[in-house]
């Protein structure tokens, strides 16, 4: 139920931030019970009967009453026409729902219907290579085109380009926040979150106008995993939230994706050391889409399959990597590349032919150069 008045919708709250009265218990006070107002207004002894419940916790619910917080956090979901979910709710996700830490209430900004299905996780770096940022919108944009639901944290890097390339695409796109649903952060993607409300879905456990803090983070990424059939990470280091939402994703039973990378880069040890711990790797169209159980190879409107960028060797020299990670999957005029890097192109011209040599980089007519791809 929450099509709520504001009184319902204050005796949640109210509930919700009793002493001792966590997740678990919660949702056990509102199943036993049915509504927050019961709660609130069952004896000590009756709330004891319900498991978990101490007679402490009992006796201090019994002096839980609305106030000010509560009251002008009621105005703000009414005014910013966010939807407050429980767990006791038919609208609450059968598969977040199911995980033994499930928040006991969701803030949710857009379209609430995003959250009945499970969607896909796209998790990795805020600070992606160009290879990354390849890889990701590769994979995001796929997903897009068979309607599939993105999951992602809305970090910089490559959250925020999972979340872009499908909104560019006309795909849904669910951004889980470590914030109030009403924050933005990063700061600089007001615009983003603008978009996503209006064609996707914005979701919290923390109440509207909570700012971002370090801890919300880890506990954002439960609900990542939580709401995803598969979590894909395109690339990381080992020191990653995506890695935390990747073992969460374990415990949680689902499916959990990886995109191998240069062993030299530090953005690419985290996806590496998860293909070597058991995640199923992408190196290619078919094995994604077949995995999730998707048309084993679908060509977009051009034709083309996903593509990814073959990963330069560890041995190959920096000066030359600069030059493979500066070539997009699209051919570029060898005279574009020369001004992107600051070099002359009858130079370039010798490096890229041995570049291609190597499997590395792919020539087309008219000095146009584009990255090789891992043949799917």
């Amino acid at each position: 139920m929450t099509d709520r008045t504001p009184a319902e919708l204050a005796d949640l709250l109210t509930l919700s931030r009793g002493s001792g009265i966590g997740d678990a218990r919660f949702a056990a006070l509102l199943g036993h019970f049915g509504s927050a107002r019961a709660v609130l207004e069952a004896s000590p002894s009756e709330l004891s009967e319900v498991e978990g419940i101490s007679r402490n916790v009992a006796d201090s619910i019994g002096f839980l009453r609305s106030d000010d917080d509560v009251h002008r956090q009621c105005d703000r979901v009414f005014e910013q026409g966010v939807t407050v979910i429980a767990r006791s709710d038919s609208e609450y996700p059968a598969h977040l729902a199911v995980i033994e830490d499930a928040p006991a209430l969701l803030f949710v900004s857009g379209d609430v219907g995003l959250l009945s299905l499970p969607g896909i996780a796209i998790v990795g770096t805020r600070r992606p290579t160009p290879y990354g940022k390849q890889v990701t919108a590769g994979i995001a944009r796929r997903l897009a085109e068979h309607s599939e639901t993105v999951v992602s944290g809305f970090a910089r890097g490559v959250d925020g380009i999972a979340h872009r390339t499908v909104l560019n695409h006309g795909g849904p796109t669910v951004a889980v926040l470590g914030c109030g649903v009403d924050v933005v952060y990063p700061p600089e993607a007001t615009e983003l979150h603008g978009e996503i409300r209006l064609h996707g879905a914005i979701v919290s456990e923390f109440w509207m106008g909570t700012p971002p803090d370090a801890p919300h983070f880890p506990r954002r990424n439960r609900i990542i995993s939580g709401l995803s059939r598969a979590v894909i990470v395109t690339e990381a280091p080992i020191r990653s939230g995506a890695l935390i939402t990747a073992r969460i994703a374990n415990l949680q039973n689902r499916d959990v994706f990886a995109v191998p990378g240069d062993v030299t880069r530090d953005q690419s040890l985290g996806a590496n050391r998860l293909i070597a711990d058991g995640a199923q790797i992408i190196t290619g169209a078919d094995d994604l889409l077949t995995s999730l159980g998707l048309a084993a190879q679908i060509s977009g409107p051009d034709g083309d399959q996903l593509a990814l960028p073959v990963a330069p060797p560890p041995s190959l020299p920096d000066e030359d990597r600069v030059i493979v990670e500066s070539l997009s999957l699209d051919p570029m005029h060898v005279d574009d590349v020369a001004v992107q890097l600051g070099r002359e192109a009858s130079d370039l011209l010798t490096t890229l032919t041995l570049l291609e040599m190597q499997g590395l980089v792919v020539t087309h007519p008219g000095s146009r150069f584009s990255r090789a791809v891992i043949a799917s």
